[in-house]
């Protein structure tokens, strides 16, 4: 079992490491949290080119980045027998130490305070065992995703790139054009992507203010305008009779790789701190952010052409806790329909 507490241990552990092998990397978190680890997972793969890596999260997340360049095959993290990791002194079910022991690499981004888990993954079977904690010290102002781009440095991996990159295939292009054939603008007319929802509502721009921009879209540019609406994204749903009739098509818990291709095509996205808005910067198209409780310096989506919104206040960004029973929000509210107007303007030239 190896962890990461020393460059010399680990730099020993690398030069080690043959160029061909079986990894096994157990990244069990949301769309957003998964996009911001991309680079890390792209110099891996660079690394090791002819591996067989294995991503263990959540399937419907997992979609993006399966059989995609980054990952030959993708597994479950919330399974019975994965959860005996988490139980101190625990006697490993057959099943898991039977999958786990093909594995000569294991990397684990999984947050394990009490060293619980890693004591017990330590006993899998797996020849090497890393673990590193998925978020950086409250003292070290450091972007999310340089935090994992430094686990490859003590590791002596280089890495070429920052920003995170989604490989689509064919299928996931061509079901992209196809929903553009079938709900797509006419020839000239804009197309804008928003996503008024996010993975919590305390970092949400309100939604009056996201149909005020909708109205002025079209009413001012005759946008064709896609809402995108997730499974947790309620705010649409009530929200939906108070948009336009016209110009207004809602995508609708779509795959994540389809999604990505729609986004591709636009000519702008807009949305708050969420995973979408990672999403939507990695396909590298125009898009504005809007960022309140958070710091855009540390959860800032990366790609060719992001814009953020944030105006800092006194008591932003805050903690999980504190937003929670913040109201009103000034960090969000402060942010006026006026304000994105002139964004999306610079954003648009081309008018």
């Amino acid at each position: 079992m190896f962890r990461i507490s020393s460059f010399n241990i680990l730099s020993k552990i690398a030069k080690k490491l043959p160029p061909e092998k079986h990894i096994l990397i157990l990244r069990p978190c949301a769309i957003g949290d998964l996009i911001i680890t991309l680079p890390a997972l792209h110099a891996l793969r660079e690394y090791f080119p002819n591996a067989y890596i294995e991503i263990m999260g959540y399937p419907s997340y997992l979609e993006i980045v399966h059989g995609r360049f980054y990952a030959n095959a993708m597994s479950r993290f919330d399974q019975s027998d994965v959860s005996s990791l988490f139980r101190k002194n625990a006697l490993l079910p057959d099943t898991l130490t039977k999958r786990f022991s093909k594995f000569d690499l294991i990397i684990a981004f999984v947050s394990d305070k009490d060293t619980i888990f890693s004591e017990n993954l330590k006993k899998s079977g797996a020849r090497k065992v890393l673990c590193y904690n998925p978020f950086p010290n409250n003292s070290e102002p450091v972007h999310i995703s340089n935090h994992f781009l430094n686990f490859l440095k003590l590791l002596e991996i280089p890495y070429s790139n920052t920003s995170p990159i989604i490989y689509l295939n064919e299928e996931d292009l061509k079901a992209g054009k196809d929903f553009f054939r079938d709900n797509a603008p006419n020839a000239g007319q804009k197309t804008i992507a928003i996503h008024p929802g996010s993975g919590s509502i305390h970092k949400s721009w309100p939604f009056i203010n996201y149909s005020s921009i909708i109205h002025w879209l079209i009413e001012r540019l005759n946008a064709q305008i896609f809402i995108i609406k997730g499974p947790a994204d309620t705010v649409v749903a009530k929200n939906a009779g108070n948009l336009p009739k016209k110009n207004i098509c809602v995508i609708d818990n779509q795959p994540l790789p389809k999604l990505a291709a729609i986004l591709q095509q636009c000519d702008l996205f807009i949305g708050n701190d969420s995973g979408i808005t990672h999403l939507a910067a990695a396909m590298g198209i125009s898009m504005l952010s809007i960022f309140g409780p958070t710091d855009p310096a540390v959860w800032g989506p990366r790609g060719k052409s992001v814009n953020i919104c944030y105006r800092p206040t006194s008591c932003s960004p805050c903690s999980d806790e504190v937003r929670k029973t913040c109201f009103p929000k000034i960090c969000l509210e402060s942010i006026t329909t006026e304000n994105i107007q002139k964004e999306i303007l610079c954003s648009l030239p081309l008018l």
